[in-house]
Order: structure tokens, then C-alpha cells, then sequence
């Protein structure tokens, strides 16, 4: 049977049924003062368990426990609005996620108000740009 919502005006039901499949992905770090660089590499956004406690403050969490190739690899990954996100859980503390968003109009506030309060900052991975939020 045909959808009716189809039939009506031609398309797939929903508001973004044309915009599946277009993600974006930004790597988020912690933004680091230039002059305060130590030169010890990248610095940690924290302990996993304190980067899961403060994803969840932004209504991002796991859906279940890392099982398959995720849970091999040592990559969690956390669901939220309009984003997924994974880190590597095989160091205690994390350095970096990596974040596809499946929905800007959704993801990139949730995005940029993480980044602003934790003074992290969202990086480019193809081109390299940051962006940062006033710090």
C-alpha cells in the first residue's frame, strides 16, 4: 500500500525525509591558550567517566553497553540530539570525540553551548579550522 502522505504531495512524509544520509563530523578537544601550551601533546577533556557525566548534562548518553566491534576497538558511543558521538575508551582519559552530526538544525546549539561551557572547541577535521567561543 502507498503511503497516503506520499501520495499526496509526491515525496516522503516528514520534514528532513529529503536530507538523509548528509552528516558532518568535528572532532571536539580542549581549547588550549597558546602561551599556555606545555608541549605535552594533546590535553585530555577529562576522564572517560567525567566526559560520560558531562555528555549526559546535554541529553547524551549510550543506549546500551559497547558490544561488537565497537567494544573490540574500545570506542564508546553516545547518542544526542542530532549527533553521535565516539571516544576511545582504552586510556582512562579521553582526548578528543568524534562527533557526526545527523542534524545540524539540532546538533550544532547542543554543540556549541557543550563547547562554550567546558571551554572545548570544535574543530574542522578536514580543513583544520576551529572554531572557538570566546576564551
Amino acid at each position: 500500500m502507498i503511503n497516503p502522505v506520499m501520495r499526496r504531495v509526491g515525496r516522503p512524509a516528514g520534514p528532513r525525509a529529503g536530507n538523509v544520509g548528509r552528516s558532518r563530523q568535528v572532532v571536539i578537544i580542549r581549547s588550549v591558550d597558546p602561551s599556555h601550551d606545555e608541549g605535552d601533546g594533546m590535553p585530555a577533556l577529562g576522564t572517560v567517566k567525567e566526559v560520560r557525566s558531562t555528555l549526559g548534562r546535554y541529553n547524551t548518553a549510550g543506549d546500551s553497553a559497547p558490544s561488537g566491534r565497537n567494544a573490540e576497538m574500545n570506542i564508546a558511543t553516545l547518542f544526542g540530539p542530532g549527533l553521535i558521538c565516539e571516544m576511545s575508551t582504552a586510556d582512562d582519559e579521553v582526548r578528543q570525540l568524534m562527533v557526526t552530526m545527523t542534524d545540524e538544525d539540532f546538533a550544532f546549539p547542543v554543540l556549541t553551548r557543550l563547547c562554550r561551557e567546558n571551554k572545548w572547541t570544535m574543530m574542522d577535521p578536514e580543513s583544520g579550522q576551529r572554531l572557538r567561543f570566546g576564551f
